[in-house]
């Protein structure tokens, strides 16, 4: 068993924010995913409404999200074998041209009006199945380029930043697609994706060489074997994949059922959702910055409870205020600050997964570690999304967000009781070197 002063991840003298914006090749690859974002964002609006404006019809806008989660769950596990021993620079620049080439695609059939449903559920398979390979490539650049002592900090700014830009991208998206229509609004993703690569070209990647092995047919499937090996003998690895799912299936009901919540439960309208979603949002950017100071003084296992406690806490507690929603001044200051706290809890344990994850992993299993860990998290979300969508049918929104918070709250406790999580974060369970030498 290791100490946990052992554990304490150093963040004192220079390994702040400041030093880490010091790093040059850190600053491209964060200008790169600031400006992949921002594109994102406008997209995601832009393209809601392409769907919606060609079918009219909302069967096509559930089809075209289940086919954006397939390449995760069923691709990505394979794709992170592939591209361990790789170059990681090579296939973030092709996989971000490939997804420039298909929005490009789109908005060009939009302009044309040769665009079918059927063209953009092709154009998003294979979008998605780009993204199952850009993901783990990019996931093993950042402790490359930072190492572990900076890596708190680099991933923290990153999604700061990332929050940042996604609220000003979802800000501007409906000016944007006023003024120059849903088509150019995609195209500009495309030039975010193409303006993406070629920062990404630039950027000097430590030890970013091809490995001889690999290469074959057998080889491939070796390193497939091996990664699957290595990340189920590693507890610390199996307790994140079942916190991440946990997560991934709590927040189901905020994520589909914001619109009823607001309406049945809060007694307001489309303006509670706006201030749910940007208080949510807010919080999230305020516990990402903050993260790393936290992480010196809060041991690891508070992060997962607190965490975990404080989701359930909120589900319960917007249902049992119901009767003081009557109050406008109660109802949009409860909502500001339960949002708010609520969306800087969830940044805080996604930080925590994130930042063990890559300091519990071997650096030449990352990729691989990381393709199953996204895998196995989100094949919960369309699960769960299929359940609740069941249960909504004949239970009220009050009595799904107050059971979810209930079963949130006995997991939790469950896990403070029997001190499983300070049992498995406090072991060294990372596989030895010997053992699964390639």
């Amino acid at each position: 068993m290791r100490s946990r002063s052992e554990e304490t991840i150093n963040m004192a003298g220079n390994s702040g924010y400041r030093e880490v914006l010091k790093n040059k090749e850190y600053r491209k690859l964060l200008t790169a995913a600031i400006i992949n974002r921002l594109g994102d964002s406008i997209d995601s609006i832009a393209s809601a409404w392409i769907v919606y404006e060609l079918t009219s019809n909302a069967m096509w806008s559930a089809i075209v999200f289940g086919i954006n989660k397939v390449p995760s769950v069923i691709i990505a596990p394979f794709a992170g074998a592939w591209v361990e021993g790789k170059k990681k620079k090579g296939i973030m620049v092709i996989t971000d041209l490939i997804r420039a080439i298909c929005v490009a695609f789109i908005a060009t059939g939009v302009l044309m009006g040769f665009l079918k449903a059927w063209m953009i559920v092709s154009a998003t398979f294979i979008i998605s199945t780009a993204e199952a390979f850009r993901l783990p490539a990019g996931s093993s650049v950042t402790p490359k380029i930072l190492g572990k002592e900076n890596l708190s900090h680099g991933i923290s700014l990153t999604t700061a930043m990332s929050t940042v830009t996604e609220l000003v991208g979802m800000a501007i998206a409906g000016g944007i697609i006023a003024i120059i229509g849903s088509a150019g609004a995609i195209y500009i993703d495309m030039a975010t994706f193409i303006l993406s690569a070629a920062i990404i070209s630039t950027i000097k990647i430590p030890n970013d060489e091809e490995s001889i092995s690999n290469n074959t047919i057998q080889e491939y499937f070796g390193t497939l074997k091996m990664g699957f090996k290595y990340v189920f003998v590693n507890k610390v690895f199996l307790f994140l994949v079942v916190l991440a799912s946990l997560l991934n299936g709590i927040l189901v009901p905020i994520n589909s059922l914001m619109a009823p919540l607001a309406n049945e439960v809060i007694k307001g309208g489309a303006e509670i959702v706006s201030v749910i979603s940007v208080s949510f949002t807010v919080g999230m950017l305020l516990g990402t910055v903050i993260y790393p100071k936290i992480r010196k003084i809060i041991k690891k296992e508070m992060f997962v409870l607190g965490s975990g406690i404080g989701i359930g806490i909120y589900y319960v507690l917007t249902v049992l205020v119901s009767p003081m929603y009557g109050n406008a001044l109660f109802r949009y200051g409860f909502t500001v600050m339960a949002s708010l706290l609520f969306g800087g809890v969830i940044a805080l344990i996604n930080n925590f997964i994130n930042v063990e994850f890559v300091s519990s992993i071997d650096e030449k299993y990352l990729s691989r570690a990381s393709s199953i860990m996204n895998a196995m998290g989100g094949a919960v979300t369309p699960v769960m999304s299929f359940v609740i969508s069941i249960v909504a049918a004949y239970l009220p929104t009050s009595a799904i967000f107050f059971g979810t918070g209930i079963i949130d709250l006995i997991i939790f406790l469950y896990l403070v009781f029997s001190h499983m999580v300070v049992d498995v974060l406090y072991e060294d369970t990372n596989p030895s070197e010997h053992e699964y030498a390639e």
